[in-house]
């Protein structure tokens, strides 16, 4: 395939200032409108997870304001049948895009888009070799390389960092073993060994992008273990490593949507794929007849399509940690710095 990059600033900014929750499933039905300005959303799970599948729903919220017919079908995180099913479903020629995603789900639209030649697909977080599927990937070790930067300036620095003990380890509770996981780390270890080689990284898998339960106990045995900082790369179990850092009273990295508020005082920065944005820059080209189908779009660094957010975490963390933070990034994008990829 083909690999195109595009900037989402803009776009990511008319999601942050426009988007306020995300829509239930349901929504307008397309039957009985152009299918042209109608999109459906299939997700491989629940929405209400505050970051993966939430993100990507901002999207459709943000096209349902702009005019367009949505629909959006919700399912059993655990039920790959009922996925199918669900995006069937939705591939009958009534919506002009179907939109699905995350690496969970690639099976399913690798089998179901060849028995609909007609319906055009976006997948996004990952990559399909189809004619009739638009790609869309997310350079997530890049931003991944931040957030380690980010956990080690911290681990070392407890003058600005004062719920940090100076133990020199950091965690990464990651959702799944499984590649698009392990970029993140790749990415994450990489950051933390730019600012100091021996801050220990230590690293586990919930086995499931739900099980929040999981997600908190990880990372509280992490904070035993002395671990200053964990990066959450769990989906909606991650909302578990996040209480944990609270419980904790340490430190943690949210990730894919905004999260620093939710344990305000103890999120240093959420690390953001910008997934709604794309989305609606991918829904925009479609309409405009510039969106190739059988092709891929990265977003990195270098176009703004992943990084760190600082707002709303109760300005803990101090600007000279910000400045180096974008040090790092600039070295990123000038090509200085290359940032290994667990793919």
């Amino acid at each position: 395939m083909k690999i195109k990059r595009y900037s989402l600033i803009a776009a990511a900014a008319v999601l942050a200032l426009s988007i306020s929750a995300c829509s239930t499933s349901g929504g307008d039905g397309g039957d009985s409108t152009d299918a042209s300005k109608s999109v459906a959303n299939v997700v491989p799970g629940a929405l209400g997870d505050q970051s993966f599948y939430d993100d990507a729903e901002s999207g459709i919220s943000q096209l349902k304001s702009d005019g367009y017919a949505t629909k959006t079908l919700q399912g059993d995180a655990n039920n790959p049948a009922q996925w199918k099913a669900n995006l069937q479903s939705v591939s009958t020629g009534q919506y002009g895009v179907v939109v699905i995603g995350s690496s969970t789900s690639s099976d399913t639209i690798t089998e179901v888009a060849p028995k609909f030649p007609k319906q055009h697909y976006i997948f996004y977080d990952g990559e399909i070799d189809a004619p009739n599927v638009a790609s869309l990937t997310y350079r997530q070790n890049e931003g991944s390389f931040l957030a380690g930067v980010l956990a080690a300036l911290a681990t070392t620095n407890t003058t600005d960092f004062p719920l940090a003990t100076g133990s020199k380890k950091v965690g990464l509770v990651g959702g799944m073993d499984i590649p698009v996981i392990n970029d993140f780390a790749a990415g994450f270890k990489a950051g933390v060994e730019a600012v100091d080689p021996s801050v220990d990284v230590l690293v586990s898998y919930v086995g499931s992008f739900s099980d929040s339960a999981k997600g908190y106990d990880q990372a509280t045995a992490m904070f035993d273990q002395g671990a200053d900082v964990v990066y959450q790369v769990a989906g909606g179990a991650g909302v578990g490593v996040l209480q944990a850092a609270a419980d904790a009273d340490k430190y943690a990295i949210g990730v894919d949507s905004n999260q620093n508020a939710l344990q305000k005082g103890h999120i240093l920065a959420s690390m953001l794929k910008h997934v709604g944005a794309s989305i609606v820059q991918a829904i925009q080209d479609d309409a405009a007849g510039s969106l190739a189908y059988g092709e891929t779009t990265s977003f990195g660094l270098a176009n703004d399509g992943v990084g760190l957010t600082f707002d709303d975490n109760g300005d803990i963390v101090p600007q000279s940690a910000i400045d180096a933070i974008d040090g790092y990034k600039q070295k990123v994008v000038d090509g200085e710095l290359s940032v290994p990829s667990g793919f």
